[in-house]
């Protein structure tokens, strides 16, 4: 399978599969400064009830977990300036959410610029920057001066090639789709000597320079010299390949591999800029280079890739390469810099830094891959493989994702930031994943998803990371059966993690991601989950979530929940196991969301040292406030039987008027991917699907309790990509769950995307509590499908 990205809540648009669009992010707006060019303007903080509080710090200043980083960070926005500070801001597509920490500053004139003092010795500079794109999409290019102590040092080139992608997913480069995001790049450069701690290096528009330009943070490194040329090797410039220019030298090295292999060396890649065309196949070598700042590759089809890469497009856009079958193994790849073209996201394009399967004892460490699609993709199965100390920046998709059937895997002590989808995921898709890790690693600013996720497989840990900042459409860390994973099973580890400002507002759900979530989508997780020993700081929404359908057997001991938007814990789904010290402060609306009834928490068996969240909340998603005291006191000694008195104690008519809004479902099937849960989430751009050619099916929603119901109104997704069907089905009710009453007889409902694909069924009133839709035929796709089923009185 080519490598699609993993994100939230999936949709399928007949008559194929796909994945739900990402919405509601923020419009561009022309910018000036004589450029017909799309920026986000600079815009203050929203209201205190919603505004972002101050950072809760930076992800490198966490004691003991996350990557140890050769380099030290500064946050443009604490540098003395000249520019405008924006945020903070919270919210995805803009400048200043998109920011580490969710703040910035902005360049937008002569003169204007950002001087940081170096705090340890430096001889280089990374920073991270946003230009506007421009009217057709393919970017802007422009200059800007660095100087040191004063002195003009040189000028710099920054783009806007690899930033700004809009639309839905897979997204596009055209600004007439909407949705702008994914704003940022990075520049790097050595400069000729070494500077002592206290030296001014100064980021400064001058005359003819490119603006505006938003400068996020600057990293600084003592970079060590070039590495020189270990004995048993052969150089890839003795097979001829030739530094710094434009020619194409991957048949060199491929023909330096073979002959490596052959003779039992290394390859070595030289200080220098090489161009690779194709991928590199190896198997059983070792490729060294001088280092990740020296050697370099770049091209259309920068890339080293194990046996097992599948096949690209085929097209002429994309060519890619064909599949290679076989697994390799004792792969060793040290020391060099991976830096693609990739400025658009295409699917089935394997253009990635990283790919294929690469096990036995493979290892890669101490790499630079950017501006590929995703920096590892890797395919299973295979086992036994060490990703260790690398840098991954600026991807089109997932920093690294384990697909199918790949074990004992260490993922460690690697540096991910803005990533296009998931930083660090486990994919088990088919075949199980199993027995990895993800230790150590931080993962910062993914535009799409999860910072790291587990989906499927069995005995896998994440543990020791930081996480930060993610965008839309995920939160920090995220366990879940989706995506036709191989159901969780065995015992998940997640211990010792800290998330900082993660879990986000979902712009489809329109409600928030918990900062650590648990989805049940494709089917309930039932394998064993320890939760012990995390922190969850400054969440932007909720700290912990359960959504679809059930989560048992989890266990929670030592999590601290210190900031949260919403709520402590937000329960769309019944969890079962126990919770023991999890501590919550400083929680904006209420301990616990909760509409699923006072037994919806009973299932953790509360074993004591818990406290912070005692208050119940249920009714339209809020706001968030920040620094809030909303989450009550000491947690009783034991589960409470009905919810405390607060607002309201229990599930109520939602202000809109829809009963079934979030109320518990079930069905009699359902196709992977689009749980029942999905037609009473508010979101018309998730739905529930049967299962497929089994004729009749049925969707049931629990009212909560019996109420008057004379009104449904059934929804699909709006998009033109469905096409216009006539569903039939029948409507009954009942009181208990057990004899059903028929309201409305068997009929057929259009529905039509230029009239909003919704249909409205109206009967005499009835008194009901459990509302059931029986299909019965579906002249778009052999099953029944509701994206939403809003029930109404009248």
């Amino acid at each position: 399978m080519t490598p699609p990205g993993v994100f939230s809540a999936p949709e399928k648009r007949p008559p194929a599969p796909g994945k739900r669009r990402i919405a509601a992010l923020a419009s561009a707006a022309l910018a000036a400064a004589g450029l017909t060019a799309l920026t986000l303007a600079a815009t203050p903080a929203p209201p205190a009830t919603a505004a972002a509080s101050a950072a809760s710090g930076s992800a490198l200043a966490v004691a003991g977990r996350g990557a140890t980083v050769p380099f030290v960070e500064q946050e443009a926005e604490t540098a003395a300036t000249n520019g405008t500070v924006i945020g903070p801001d919270r919210a995805a597509g803009t400048l200043a959410g998109e920011a580490s920490g969710r703040k910035a500053v902005t360049l937008s004139g002569q003169g204007q610029y950002v001087e940081f003092t170096l705090s340890a010795p430096s001889n280089s500079l990374d920073f991270r920057y946003s230009l506007p794109d421009n009217a057709q999409g393919t970017g802007i290019n422009g200059k800007i001066a660095v100087y040191v102590n004063g002195a003009h040092n040189r000028d710099l080139d920054l783009t806007s090639r690899y930033g700004w992608y809009y639309g839905g997913y897979p997204f596009s480069n055209d600004p007439g789709q909407g949705k702008a995001h994914h704003f940022y790049d990075e520049v790097r450069t050595l400069f000729p000597a070494g500077y002592p701690a206290g030296t001014k290096i100064r980021i400064q528009v001058d005359p003819g320079d490119v603006t505006p330009v938003t400068i996020d943070l600057a990293d600084f490194e003592q970079v060590t010299a070039p590495k020189t040329q270990p004995a048993n090797s052969l150089s890839v410039t003795a097979y001829g390949a030739t530094a710094n220019d434009t020619s194409d030298d991957a048949a060199a090295f491929d023909a330096t591999v073979a002959a490596a292999k052959s003779q039992g060396k290394e390859v070595w890649i030289p200080a220098g800029r090489f161009v690779l065309n194709h991928h590199v196949t190896v198997d059983q070598v070792t490729v060294r280079g001088a280092g990740p700042w020296y050697a370099e590759l770049h091209g259309s089809r920068a890339g080293i890739f194990g046996k097992g890469e599948p096949a690209s497009c085929g097209t002429p856009t994309y060519p890619g390469n064909p599949a290679v079958p076989g697994s390799s193994t004792n792969v060793k790849l040290y020391d060099f810099a991976i830096i693609g073209e990739v400025d658009a996201r295409v699917d089935c394009d394997q253009a990635n830094g990283i790919g294929g399967a690469l096990g036995g004892g493979s290892v890669v460490q101490d790499l630079w891959i950017q501006h590929t699609k995703v920096g590892l993709w890797l395919d299973g199965p295979f086992d036994g493989l060490t990703v260790r100390d690398n840098r991954i920046l600026d991807q089109t998709a997932d920093g690294l994702n384990l697909h199918q059937g790949i074990s004992h895997v260490l993922v460690t002590g690697n540096f991910l930031r803005n990533t296009g989808d998931d930083g660090l995921a486990m994919w088990a898709e088919h075949d199980a994943d199993h027995d990895n890790t993800f230790s150590f690693n931080t993962v910062l600013l993914p535009i799409l998803a999860n910072n790291i996720a587990v989906y499927g497989g069995h005995d896998n840990t994440v543990s020791d990371n930081v996480v930060a900042d993610n965008q839309d459409q995920g939160g920090g860390i995220h366990v879940a059966n989706r995506f036709s994973a191989v159901p969780l099973s065995g015992t998940t580890t997640v211990t010792r993690n800290t998330a900082l400002r993660t879990g986000v507002l979902d712009s489809n759900w329109q409600f928030g991601v918990g900062a650590l979530w648990f989805d049940g989508r494709d089917s309930a997780i039932t394998g064993r989950i320890d939760v012990v020993d995390n922190d969850l700081l400054d969440n932007n929404y909720e700290g912990i979530q359960f959504i679809d359908s059930a989560t048992s057997d989890v266990h929670f001991d030592g999590v601290r929940i210190t900031g949260a938007g919403t709520f402590a814990w937000q329960l769309q789904s019944k969890p079962t196991g126990t919770v023991k010290n999890v501590v919550a402060t400083k929680i904006g609306r209420a301990g616990i969301y909760n509409c699923m009834g006072p037994d919806a928490l009973t299932g953790l068996a509360d074993q004591g040292g818990n406290s912070g969240w005692t208050t119940t909340f249920c009714g339209s998603w809020p706001t968030p406030v920040y620094d809030g005291d909303s989450g009550g006191t000491t947690a009783p000694t034991t589960p409470p039987t009905t919810p405390p008195p607060t607002t309201p104690t229990t599930p109520t008519q939602p202000p809109t008027g829809n009963l079934a809004l979030h109320q518990a479902t079930s069905a009699s099937g359902s196709q992977a991917g689009f749980p029942p849960g999905n037609a009473v989430d508010g979101s018309a751009g998730t739905y529930w699907e049967s299962a497929n050619n089994a004729f009749p099916q049925t969707i049931t929603v629990d009212l909560g309790r019996s109420v008057s119901v004379g009104r449904l109104v059934l929804k699909l997704p709006p998009s033109n990509d469905w096409g216009t069907r006539t569903q039939t089905l029948a409507v009954s009710g009942s009181t208990d769950n057990s004899g059903y009453t028929t309201v409305k007889p068997s009929a057929g409902y259009t529905f039509n995307p230029g009239s909003g694909n919704t249909a409205t069924v109206t009967f005499s009133a009835a008194t009901t509590r459990y509302l059931r839709l029986t299909f019965t035929g579906n002249t778009g796709w052999p099953a029944g499908q509701l994206s939403e089923l809003e029930a109404y009185a009248s």
